[in-house]
Parts: C-alpha cells; sequence; structure tokens
C-alpha cells in the first residue's frame, strides 16, 4: 500500500492542527492530502477569497436590511477602523515604528504582505514629507462586490479609508489623494496613492 504524502504546508503548520481529533475508521492522512491546500499560493488565495467572500456578505446584507446607502457607509467605517486597528498593532509591537509618512509606508507594506496577496507595490516616492506609491493587482473587494452586482454603490478604491485610518490613528496631518488609474471589470486595479503634508 502507499504512503499518503502530505502537503507541505500541512506539515508547516502543524501547530495549528494537532489538536484535531479524528474518528479511528476516518482515513486522517487521505482527507488531509485531498482537502488541505497543497501549496502555500493556494492556502493564501483561498483565504484572501473568504476575506473578500465575508466583506462582500456582510455589505450585500447590509444593503437588503438598510437600504443601498448603508453598503459603502458600513464599508467605509470598517475599512477605517482596519487601519486604525493595525496602526495600533503595530505602534504597540515595533518600537521602533515612529508615527510619520515612512510608517505609514510601511504598514501599508504590511498589509499587503498578511491581508491583500493580489496587490503589488510600487513606490514613486517616500520621505517624511511624501510617500507616492502605485497598487496594482487584482482588487478582491471589486471582485466579490462585482459579483454580487453591488460594485457601483461603493466609492473606489475602498481602501482609500483604511489608509485614512492609517494616518489618522498615528495624528499625522496629511493629505491622501487617491486615484484610480484602471478598475477593470475583472478586477485588476491601479491605484495612485499620494500622501503628503498640509
Amino acid at each position: 500500500m502507499n504512503q499518503i504524502q502530505l502537503p507541505e504546508t500541512y506539515m508547516a503548520l502543524s501547530d495549528f492542527r494537532k489538536h484535531d481529533i479524528y474518528l479511528t475508521e476516518m482515513n486522517q492522512a487521505q482527507i488531509i492530502a485531498d482537502f488541505f491546500p497543497g501549496t502555500f499560493t493556494e492556502l493564501t488565495q483561498r483565504l484572501s477569497d473568504i476575506t473578500g467572500a465575508f466583506y462582500g456578505g456582510i455589505l450585500k446584507q447590509a444593503g437588503k436590511l438598510y437600504g443601498a446607502e448603508a453598503i459603502d457607509q458600513l464599508s467605509s467605517t470598517f475599512m477605517y477602523d482596519l487601519g486604525s486597528r493595525m496602526t495600533l498593532r503595530n505602534l504597540e509591537t515595533k518600537s521602533n515604528l515612529q508615527p510619520g509618512i515612512p510608517a505609514v509606508a510601511k504598514i501599508l507594506i504590511g498589509a499587503v504582505f498578511t491581508s491583500s496577496p493580489e496587490y503589488n507595490f510600487e513606490f514613486k516616492e517616500l520621505n517624511d514629507h511624501k510617500g507616492e506609491l502605485l497598487i496594482k493587482g487584482i482588487d478582491r473587494y471589486h471582485k466579490i462586490t462585482q459579483s454580487l452586482q453591488i460594485a457601483g454603490l461603493l466609492k473606489w478604491p475602498v481602501i482609500k479609508p483604511f489608509i485614512q485610518g492609517v494616518c489618522d490613528t498615528m495624528g499625522l496631518d496629511v493629505l491622501l489623494e487617491i486615484k484610480v488609474l484602471k478598475l477593470d471589470p475583472d478586477s485588476s486595479c491601479s491605484y495612485h496613492v499620494m500622501i503628503s503634508e498640509k
């Protein structure tokens, strides 16, 4: 009988699974091989898809319960709060992170690394007075809201309040401008972000 090869992802993340208990008649190795994401890319994409589905599903339900205008209000408030919370966590855990435009950039990079794998960034300028970058890739928030037919009820990009929440939580008096350079029906996007001192 062939030994079932467990995915490397399962082995690397086994600490999360060490308390799972299967029934004796269940083929644990086969279940893991069949259902555990085989690569970190697949795992990351699945997590991102679930995050997007949660976001979109909540917004659609809010629209049904409270009207179409609630959709953008809820999205904006949620994104702002998310940016604020991420900033507070980073300021607490990274003692060398001093409030300022470079710190905003680092938090944005961290958000892309941990939460928005479909985005890529391209910095054009970064100093104490100004940060300019492009955010490109697939906008998962647009993708899910397109499929739920509510994208037209949102102000794009929906990440603007996130960035504003980062800046406000640091107490920065800055001008934040985000322009949509591209947002296609397939949700491929390019956003120009400019943060500058007032």
